[in-house]
């Protein structure tokens, strides 16, 4: 439980990251904030691609192993 858990802390803080450099770049239009909000934003395309793989493998393994 505690893995999953903080998978969710760190799915929630990325989020949130991104969340504050879209509020600075409407206030301040500084394209560095767009590049690194498309860096957050592909970490977290990419992590949560990652985090559904691990689980589908997962219960794909439980099934197997429960045969």
């Amino acid at each position: 439980m505690s893995k999953i858990l903080n998978i969710n802390e760190l799915d929630t803080f990325l989020f949130g990251q991104l969340e504050l450099y879209k509020i600075q770049f409407s206030e301040t239009n500084d394209n560095k904030y767009l590049e690194v909000m498309n860096d957050l934003n592909k970490a977290i395309t990419t992590f949560r691609a990652l985090y559904n793989t691990v689980d589908k493998l997962n219960k794909e393994l439980t099934i197997i192993k429960n045969k």
